[in-house]
């Protein structure tokens, strides 16, 4: 998901309109051309911030695009010979 940005500059000058593309999700903040600042809503900030998640939960998300079951192909080892 890419995000959007915003130069300091811009964001100093026109704070109404960086909050309204926060609304939309993650809003960079750039200085000099490098990330500085995200600018997030703050009931995305409490969901997700620091959120303690055991494995099973983080794969187990509702929104994951990895939703389907986990099936491996079968290996087998016929024909290949092993010398100690």
């Amino acid at each position: 998901m890419p995000f959007a940005s915003m130069t300091s500059a811009d964001f100093n000058q026109n704070p109404s309109k960086a909050k309204k593309a926060a609304n939309e999700g993650p809003l960079v903040i750039t200085e000099h051309g490098e990330a500085s600042y995200v600018l997030v809503r703050y009931s995305d900030f409490k969901d997700h911030w620091r959120k303690s998640k055991s494995l099973y939960d983080a794969l187990n998300h509702k929104d994951s695009r990895f939703d389907d079951d986990f099936a491996p192909e079968r290996v087998s080892f016929r024909g290949r010979d092993v010398e100690f």
